[in-house]
């Protein structure tokens, strides 16, 4: 995973510079914020979606993608800080969980307040058609998190699972990918990004952690209604979805690192 970094470690610094130096007004909880935005993250977005783009055929990426990803990055983890009230998490990244440090209602706020701070960064690039993609974004995300509610204590459909994933977690990747693709007027594949997401959330409900959280919370994945043999099958499928996505790119160092980089999941 290191050498897959080093390929994108310019556009890693741009975006952890870019949310190091946000203005965190509620000085009760500032360096609280500011922590858990900046420690213990993977940065897999914007890992991801700077390799696609180079892989695409872009050179340094615009500003405007830097605010894009980071924007990205941002409502991330304010969906996390909503994630550990629904889910009543006592931990987040090996840490007290923000819920549980502060209070569910400040773990909301502060969710609420990233992703204000998102909406501004996304205003200042100042292009409709990316705002548009987030906001229908952030509203698939929502959605995704009340089916999976109503949903405790029952066996999900794969249709329906399939679905909570593509709002949780695969529109974000899609969003991001999809904006920067605009903002530095390159064609991309449209399924990448959402094959990558769900593939992504696949693997992290079978982490012990995930499955822990789940048992607690009466929330069903696939190894619970396919078995771990089947959802290793689906897993694969997707896999090989991803492989033909990239397998497109031109050869290049940064098809090789999204090439790594499935190989890491």
């Amino acid at each position: 995973m290191e050498s897959v970094i080093s390929l994108v470690k310019d556009e890693l610094s741009r975006v952890n510079k870019e949310i190091s130096a946000l203005e965190i007004e509620p000085d009760l909880i500032k360096e609280s914020i500011q922590d858990f935005l900046s420690s213990g993250s993977k940065r897999i977005r914007t890992i991801l979606t700077a390799l696609y783009l180079k892989a695409s055929g872009c050179g340094n990426l615009s500003e405007d993608s830097i605010n894009i990803i980071t924007a990205g990055e941002i409502i991330h983890n304010a969906s996390l800080l909503h994630d550990d009230v629904l889910d009543g998490a006592k931990l987040r990244r090996g840490k007290t969980a923000f819920c549980e440090e502060y209070s569910p209602h400040i773990s909301i706020l502060s969710g609420d307040y990233l992703l204000s701070i998102a909406t501004e960064k996304l205003l200042n690039i100042n292009n409709n058609e990316i705002l548009q993609i987030f906001l229908k974004c952030t509203q698939k995300m929502c959605t995704a998190e009340i089916n999976q509610f109503f949903l405790r204590g029952k066996l999900p459909t794969i249709e329906e699972y399939i679905n909570i994933c593509e709002g949780k977690t695969a529109c974000l990747f899609e969003a991001v990918i999809k904006s920067c693709s605009i903002a530095e007027k390159v064609n991309i594949s449209a399924d990448f990004a959402a094959n990558f997401g769900i593939l992504f959330q696949l693997k992290n409900d079978l982490t012990k952690t995930s499955e822990e959280s789940d048992k607690q919370n009466q929330i069903f994945t696939p190894k619970d209604f396919l078995g771990i043999e089947k959802t290793m099958d689906l897993m694969d499928n997707y896999l090989v979805k991803l492989r033909g996505d990239i397998g497109v790119l031109p050869d290049s160092i940064y098809k090789k690192g999204l090439e790594e980089l499935l190989k890491s999941l």
